[in-house]
């Protein structure tokens, strides 16, 4: 008796030969069995789908299932900032593929209990210009950051002009990126500006620059205050 994983491997096999064999001008796609039929450009290409669906509900699959949907409901706070337009530049203009790009990157970052489990991991931005080197910052009494760097602005393709950009995520509201007001460039060095925040709550820091026009980005550095 032949099994039914050799009914299909015949099956396949039949359907081959006779599209091998066939003159026709129509598409050829769909599903057979397990099998599904599919055009890209002038090839028919072939996928297989699972014969059996079992929606297990161990607990790593059920942690696996939450951490994902704590990225994702990041990932919409965060898309509705001027982050939204870093990581469509990142993916070519292909707002889908920044999605997809993001929680690559990003989804190990948070955790099932709805929190994240190492800011300094985060990638807020992402890009192809340099980053700065040895960035460093202090914060006063008032709450005042001041920002230093060396500007290697000789290292293409970074530039005098490009501007810094600082996101704060605050301990006590750490999914709601905030944007900072902060007018410096890369040929400056420095930059200050103050935190608004609750005595006591960590104030976790995502600086990178964006090229004058906007067509380009480097990716976030951390600083933790």
């Amino acid at each position: 008796m032949i099994g039914k994983r050799n009914e299909r491997e015949c099956l396949l096999v039949i359907i081959f030969n006779l599209i091998s064999m066939a003159k026709t001008d129509k598409l050829i796609s769909g599903k057979v069995g397990n099998t599904v039929f599919y055009r890209v450009g002038a090839d028919t290409r072939v996928r297989s789908t699972p014969a059996e669906y079992s929606d297990a509900k161990t607990p790593e699959q059920m942690d696996c299932r939450s951490q994902f949907m704590v990225a994702i409901c990041f990932y919409r706070h965060m898309v509705v900032t001027p982050l939204r337009e870093v990581w469509r530049v990142a993916t070519g203009g292909m707002s889908a593929s920044g999605y997809n790009f993001f929680m690559r990157l990003n989804m190990k970052v948070f955790k099932p209990d709805g929190k994240i489990a190492d800011f300094s991991r985060l990638q807020l931005a992402v890009g192809m210009l340099q980053k700065v080197n040895n960035l460093r910052g202090e914060v006063d009494d008032r709450d005042v950051v001041t920002l230093t760097w060396e500007e290697n602005a000789g290292l293409a393709p970074a530039r005098m002009g490009d501007e810094l950009m600082v996101v704060v995520l605050y301990g006590d509201r750490s999914f709601t990126p905030v944007f900072e007001e902060v007018r410096a460039t890369r040929g400056e060095g420095r930059a200050t500006f103050r935190l608004y925040r609750r005595r006591g709550t960590v104030a976790h820091l995502y600086c990178f620059f964006k090229e004058k026009d906007g067509k380009a980005y480097s990716s976030s550095q951390y600083l933790r205050f």
